[in-house]
Parts: C-alpha cells; structure tokens; sequence
C-alpha cells in the first residue's frame, strides 16, 4: 500500500509539474495511470505573482473623450479589478483531488479542482471562488473513453495544457481576448450613437468572468501508441456556457482536437519529449437579449438573438528534454475565430461600472466592452516560443505573439503584438521562479477609416500609451 501511494503521488505530481507542451493532456487530465492509482490524491498549487504594468496615463484626447486625458487605460493597470498599475497578487491557488473509485471500479476516474485565486475566472470586479473541473471518465470501451462533467475542452495547446506546466506569466493576446470566452449572460445594448465608439453590428456589454476554456459536456477520446509514433483524439459535445452560468442557447457547442505525435526514446509524462502537431475546432452557439439605446437611455424592450461562432486553428511543437543541459523547446501555433469577438473598453470609470444592463440602472454608459457576434465579424493571431536550459536549473525563454482583431471591418481593426522575453529558474520540477519583460505594441494598420480627424487622433492617442510588462511569479506544487 505505501509502494502504491508512492507511486500515486509521483504520476498525479507529474501531471501538474512546470514545462510541457504538447504532451497527452487527454491522458493526464482525464484519466488515472493503470494499476496503480489509489481512490484518494490530494494535490494542488500556488502562484503568487507581481506585475508592474507602466501606468501611463493617455493625452491628446479630444471631442467628447477630453474627459479622459490624464486617465490611465485599463490595459496599463493590473488585471481583473484594473485598479493600480502595480500589485502582488495570488493568482491562482487551486487545491484538487482525483482518483479511481475503487472499490466499485478501477476504470473508472474522477477529477475536482477549485480555483480560490484571484483572477479573471474568479470575477472581473466582485471575487468568487470557483470549480474549475468536476468530471469522471469511463474506461470500459476500447478505443472509447467517456469524459463527463466539467473540464478543459479539447483546443488550443496554450489553453489546454496544465497552468503549472504554462512557461509564461501572462496568455498571449490570442488566448486571452479570443479563445478564453467571456460568458455574456446579461443585456446588451445597440448603440445608436458615434459618441459611445460602437461600430456597425457591436453591442455594449457588461465584461464577464472568462470560462477558462472549460464547458460543461461530454467528451469521447483515446490515444493509440504504434512503435514511437502516438496518435490522440478528443471530440465534446457541451453546454457552451461554465458552471457559474446557465446556457442561454438551446443549440450545444461542440469541440474536437487531433494530434500526432513522434516520441523520442519512450518518454512520457508532461515532460514528454518528441515532435507534436494538433488541429483543433471548436462551434459555438451563445444568445444574446439584445435592446436599442440612444444617449445612454434605451428605446424599447429586449429581443434575444442566437448567434453563431467558430474558432479553429494549428500547432506543432518540438521537445528534446526538461531540466537537462542543452534541452530545447520550440512551439508554434496559429488560432483563428469568427463571430463572438470582444473588444474592451479602454477606460474604467463611467464607462467601467458594474451595473449594465441590470434593472437598478440600465444605461449602456456603464457597460464595459463592445461585442461584435455577427459570424461575419473575424480575427486571427498566433505565436512563436521557445525554451532553452542552459543548466539543469536555469531555462531561458522568448515568445514572440501577435492578435489581429477584427480584420473584417478596418476602422475597427487592431493589431496586438507581444515579445516577451523570460528566465525560469527551476528549484525542483515542483518549485521554480519565472520572471517576464513584456514589449507590447498596438498597431491601427488602417487609421484613415477610423474616421474624421479628431477620431483617428483618439484611436492613436489610446493605442501609444500601451506599456510594457514587468511580471515576476513563484510556483509551488504541493
């Protein structure tokens, strides 16, 4: 029984344990290893984080945003509550357990995780502690195992991996402002007027906490080992919405991912080594009570509209080892998305409030991003990275990412461009030390269509006073 529990704690720790990509998450997050798993593992992490954000403040503002001048943005400020340009912060602090429900059955697993950190799963204003995974998974059927619950969904490497094994403080700007979904389950408003910065087709909104990329679903997957080669798929059916908030479409979403991998010298685990490539899918289906608003006030009653939405995208990695001398990582992988896209209010303040929408005060000046839900509305992005560990402890990384927002309409679209270069030093595959400089930038490649003079003033004024990032985080696995 002790050589079990062993055993238990060393393969449930590697599934958590820093620097994977591209590995098996099917695998290590669904299921339990074979013959040796005890009903019980508790296990979890802790990831306090500092960040300096710059905390520029943005001038030359005119026309009826002259208000604003000497405002900092709510990108130069720490996120979720955006209120100082520099803080300490627990960002996350998850505690979980997982096993097999012996004696009923040893094929079949469970998995419970909660987030108790402070971040934009936990609330963008208010914070709540919540479940991030409930889920148990059937192994009987060969070649078919059955995931049901709350979980990951089968998409982007970046997002599905495990957070301690993400080799980055921050998300790219791909990850964070289109695949992490924001359930909007409030009203949105049409705004009628050019002085509210909506244009054609976006409604104002109230932000919402990010679903994390999990869903609420079933999911059929399994992997098949063939001599070095390993090939694995994922295919969910799911509510499109968290466990925080109720499905407002009837029509489900659906996710799927496919990936091939060749493993170097029988690794395994999340430290895998070897060269991975991933296709990945995902239709959503979300409605909206949508209401007219002219100067703040609405016009009329609320009609719900279903929309439709789409992200899908690629990715390879190659891996030739962790915590050894000379290993080297390099991954890439590029996302692209139609309908359902957000774009944040730059300012907190009047426009920042935490009421829009509700019955006790229903002026669309209150809401705090514009949503553009039309499949007609597109984005794309991607990124670059790499790692090196130039000793067993000190592993040297660079990420170079990049989010095109709305290149369907030109007066809308910006482009969003992040190098960040990092050094991790690794205490023990349990315990290191990540520290981040972030080089940001925001291009409007068409400022003509922006509109008038005074407009396209605005827009370039906003986009200049994005900062770079200072960002230093200890992770501990317990």
């Amino acid at each position: 029984m002790k050589k079990q529990s062993l055993l238990t704690a060393a393969v449930a720790a590697a599934c958590f344990a820093g620097g994977a990509h591209a590995t098996n998450w099917f695998q290590l997050q669904g299921t339990e290893p074979n013959g040796i798993a005890a009903p019980v593992h508790v296990f979890g992490f802790i990831q306090p984080t500092y960040q300096d954000t710059g905390g520029s403040a943005v001038n030359g503002l005119g026309g009826p945003a002259v208000s604003y001048n000497g405002a900092v943005p709510k990108f130069n400020e720490v996120a979720p509550q955006n209120t100082s340009m520099r803080s300490f912060n627990m960002l996350r602090a998850r505690i979980a357990v997982r096993g097999t429900v012996l004696p009923i059955s040893n094929k079949i697993d469970y998995f419970i995780m909660a987030e108790f950190g402070n971040n934009s799963y936990t609330g963008t204003g208010s914070y709540t502690p919540r479940l991030t995974d409930a889920s148990v998974t059937f192994n009987e059927i060969p070649g078919m195992r059955v995931r049901v619950g709350l979980f990951k969904t089968p998409g982007p490497e970046e997002i599905l991996q495990g957070i301690p094994d993400f080799n980055y403080i921050n998300f790219t700007n791909v990850g964070a402002q289109l695949i992490q979904n924001q359930f909007i389950s409030g009203l949105a408003y049409a705004a009628s007027t050019p002085a509210q910065g909506v244009g054609p087709g976006g409604y104002l909104v109230n932000a919402a906490p990010i679903d994390a990329g999990r869903d609420q679903g079933v999911q059929l997957f399994d992997w098949f080992n063939n001599g070095p080669w390993q090939f694995a798929y994922a295919a969910m059916i799911g509510n499109g919405a968290p466990l925080y908030a109720n499905a407002q479409s009837n029509t489900p979403s659906y996710y799927g991912r496919l990936q091939e991998s060749y493993i170097f010298n029988h690794s395994k685990g999340p430290h895998q080594a070897g060269v991975t490539a991933w296709v990945w899918d995902h239709l959503g289906h979300q409605a909206l009570d949508v209401g007219a608003v002219s100067g703040g006030t609405p016009t009329g009653g609320f009609t719900r509209q279903n929309y439709t939405f789409k992200r899908y995208g690629v990715g390879a990695q190659y891996r030739s080892g962790f915590m050894t001398p000379g290993a080297l990582r390099v991954t890439a992988e590029v996302m692209r998305g139609t309908g359902w896209i957000l774009s944040a209010a730059p300012f907190s303040g009047p426009v920042g409030g935490p009421n829009c929408g509700s019955a006790s005060n229903s002026s669309a000046a209150l809401c705090t991003e514009t949503l553009y839900p039309g499949a007609n509305n597109a984005a794309v992005g991607g990124y670059v990275e790499t790692g090196f560990f130039v000793t067993k402890h000190w592993d040297l990384e660079a990420r170079y990412d990049q989010y095109d927002r709305m290149t369907n309409n030109p007066g809308l679209e910006r482009i969003f461009k992040t190098t960040t270069l990092g050094v991790q030093y690794y205490i023990s595959p349990m315990a290191r030390v990540t520290f981040n400089y972030a080089i940001n930038r925001i291009d409007i490649p068409h400022l003509s269509a922006v509109g008038p003079a005074a407009a396209q003033q605005n827009a370039s004024a906003v986009a200049s006073a994005k900062d770079n990032t200072i960002a230093l985080q200890t992770t501990l696995l317990f």
